[in-house]
């Protein structure tokens, strides 16, 4: 790493370290302005929470705020009972919510200075009221580039009978596959090849570059490596051989993009980020990695991570032509024809394998970011497609 970022990291990680410091042992944040964004869920108040709930409805106030549940990852996520004055009340404002915080040190230098949590904001700011998806709708998504700090506030879908399934026991059957398909199809279409990422959408990270950012910030690659090592019972034998191999190909997979057309990416698809609807349709949250690029790294990281490999090697030439037809559906006219899909599926399951390595190269002073079993079980089903596609040799051939 060039001295020059490094100098930059270090101080960023030493600002970043101060304001935790701070905002666990100093005196309470002031949230006295609009744009302030509080450190976690614990520190909103009912002034904040009126200015960001209330706004369209006059007279309106939040008179009561409290925390009924909740559990600390990546993010520290709340669940809120958000009680209203009688204006309030009679608007029929939101009383369920649940929030999400870059409120501990790991999580804010992990979101906050990979831009992560950048990202995710823009993302319910500027793009999810414009998508029709199985998929929460935030009513606040705050970044602070000072402090680092992040909150979003969603929907509480779980009191509608929307459910979290534990991803070590969501069995995905070929109806499930095709509604993720469907839901790819619908976000990939509305932002195919779209003039916004020129305009309002200009902040959204290209995935080469947002991994080029990554690598840099976090150590990427040698954590990766780390998790490959870690994972070699569930790889085939093929793979570990070419282990030299793995980082090359996957930033050829990022290089590709730029030769297609670019859409929105979710590029986080494994299986704990998908919801189920109150008829059990298949829905898609936590949209903190967003960027844009080829359609090829959500659907292959979808594909690759979620289905079983004797069910996706049934599924997946039916699959993909589902997908194409929906994008058509969806007014898409540039996109691949099937062979052109299909090489393009076969190339981009890179990201998926480093997403799962990462996940499992921590070190032991760090939280796991998942349950180990059910990352190497993930990991396992995306080295067999990758071995299944011989994406290794597809990436060399282009």
């Amino acid at each position: 790493m060039p001295l020059r970022d490094t100098l930059a990291i270090a101080t960023m990680v030493g600002q970043v370290a101060t304001t935790v410091a701070r905002e666990r042992f100093g005196p309470a944040v002031k949230l006295d302005r609009p744009d302030a964004v509080p450190p976690n869920a614990e520190t909103v108040t009912t002034d904040w929470l009126t200015q960001a709930l209330c706004r369209a409805v006059p007279g309106a106030a939040v008179t009561s705020i409290d925390i009924i549940g909740g559990s600390d990852g990546t993010s520290s996520r709340r669940a809120l009972l958000v009680g209203y004055n009688d204006a309030g009340r009679d608007a029929g404002l939101p009383t369920h919510l649940f929030s999400k915080a870059a409120a501990g040190l790991f999580s804010r230098l992990l979101l906050g200075l990979t831009d992560i949590a950048e990202g995710e904001s823009l993302f319910y700011n500027q793009v999810r009221n414009s998508l029709d998806l199985r998929s929460p709708r935030s009513y606040y998504a705050g970044f602070d580039p000072r402090t680092r700090r992040s909150l979003v506030i969603l929907e509480d879908l779980s009191v509608d009978g929307w459910s979290f399934p534990d991803p070590q026991h969501n069995k995905v059957t070929r109806a499930d596959a095709e509604d993720m398909v469907a839901e790819m199809a619908r976000y990939h279409g509305a932002l195919w090849n779209s003039p916004r990422f020129a305009t309002d959408l200009s902040a959204l990270k290209h995935a080469e570059r947002w991994q080029q950012d990554l690598d840099r910030r976090v150590g990427f690659r040698s954590r990766t490596l780390r998790g490959f090592d870690r994972a070699s019972a569930v790889l085939p034998e093929r793979l570990v051989a070419r282990r030299n191999e793995l980082y090359p190909a996957f930033h050829r997979a990022l290089a590709l993009h730029h030769d297609t057309p670019s859409t929105l990416l979710h590029q986080d698809l494994h299986l704990g980020n998908w919801l189920r609807d109150p008829a059990g349709r298949m829905g898609l949250y936590d949209w903190q990695c967003v960027a844009r690029g080829n359609w090829a790294l959500d659907y292959a990281y979808a594909l690759a991570g979620a289905l079983e490999p004797e069910d996706r090697r049934e599924w997946e030439e039916d699959l993909l032509r589902g997908y194409l037809a929906r994008l058509a559906a969806e007014g898409v006219t540039t996109a691949p024809d099937f062979d052109s899909a299909w090489l393009a599926y076969r190339q981009q399951p890179m990201h998926a394998f480093a997403f799962g390595l990462f996940t499992l190269g921590g070190s032991r002073f760090e939280p796991e970011l998942q349950p180990r079993d059910y990352t190497l079980a993930a990991i396992g089903r995306i080295a067999r497609f990758v071995d299944d596609h011989t994406t290794l040799d597809a990436l060399e051939a282009r």
